[in-house]
């Protein structure tokens, strides 16, 4: 008799903590949406706010395709796709402090896979770039006639 009453209050017990558990699992949802995030993201501070907390000097002629920035992790991951004329890439380039780089470099991966995830078609001929001081931020770009895809990654 006295093992049934444990049991019972043992599965009790465990089936009124399955509703905390699942709550305390999923973390906290941030309350904000912000245009322009990619659905489904942990993103909690607007792309402008991402860009210039990693340095980035984004045109004013560019548009966000889709984004996403956590910046209450330690590692504040971020990633971006923009759509620029590329006549304004040179200018985000230096402005942003990147550098040309190749597409063997190990830092330049995260960005090819993150470009490839959003359409990019690995062609070797499209420039990339990385900035290795500070924030890390690696770049990989794409032309369409005057327009410029532009995959950002950190």
């Amino acid at each position: 008799m006295r093992f049934r009453a444990i049991r019972r209050t043992a599965v009790g017990l465990i089936l009124g903590m399955l509703p905390l558990l699942a709550v305390a699992s999923c973390g906290e949802e941030p309350k904000k949406h912000f245009p322009g995030a990619f659905p489904g993201t942990h993103t909690d501070v607007s792309a402008s706010q991402a860009f210039r907390d990693f340095g980035l000097e984004v045109p004013a002629s560019a548009k966000v395709v889709g984004y996403y920035a956590w910046s209450e992790d330690d590692t504040y991951p971020m990633a971006a796709v923009l759509r620029m004329p590329c006549s304004a890439l040179p200018g985000f380039v230096s402005g942003s402090g990147l550098r040309k780089a190749s597409s063997r470099e190990g830092a330049i991966a995260g960005a090819q896979v993150f470009a490839r995830d959003h359409g990019w078609t690995d062609d070797d001929e499209d420039p990339r770039y990385l900035r290795d001081r500070d924030r890390p931020v690696g770049v990989v770009t794409h032309r369409t006639g005057t327009e410029c895809k532009v995959y950002l990654h950190t």
